[in-house]
């Protein structure tokens, strides 16, 4: 098999013809198209994600409760770096989700707080 370049590999021009390079080719085609029913899952259930979290805001705003709860922020931290380390994830990048996603949920009960207040 021939060394190839792969920063210059674009796969989807080599899924025509024969060979081995051509049955890999469509093969990762294949999985690529399961890559993006996943991707597309994972953005549906990050929209439901907010949606919650969103009420979440909404009921701390009214109750006047600080938008972080920083002993619940450990305890998924905890959790979720187990769930991964059961699935074979990397636990820093399920740690790495959580983060990115509670900051932007603290952020949105923030305005959330914001505007509850100047009303």
């Amino acid at each position: 098999m021939g060394k190839t370049n792969i920063e210059e590999t674009v796969i989807d021009d080599q899924v025509q013809g024969d060979g081995p390079q051509a049955d890999a080719a469509r093969q990762v085609a294949e999985l690529r198209t399961d890559v993006d029913t996943i991707d597309a899952a994972i953005v549906t259930m990050l929209a439901e994600r907010f949606r919650v979290t969103r009420r979440i805001g909404l009921l701390k705003a009214r109750a006047g409760f600080a938008s972080a709860d920083l002993q619940r922020e450990a305890a998924q931290v905890a959790t979720l770096r187990g769930k991964a380390e059961d699935c074979g994830l990397d636990p820093d990048l399920a740690e790495a989700y959580l983060h990115l996603v509670a900051d932007a949920a603290k952020r949105g009960h923030e305005r959330l707080a914001s505007q509850a207040s100047s009303c």
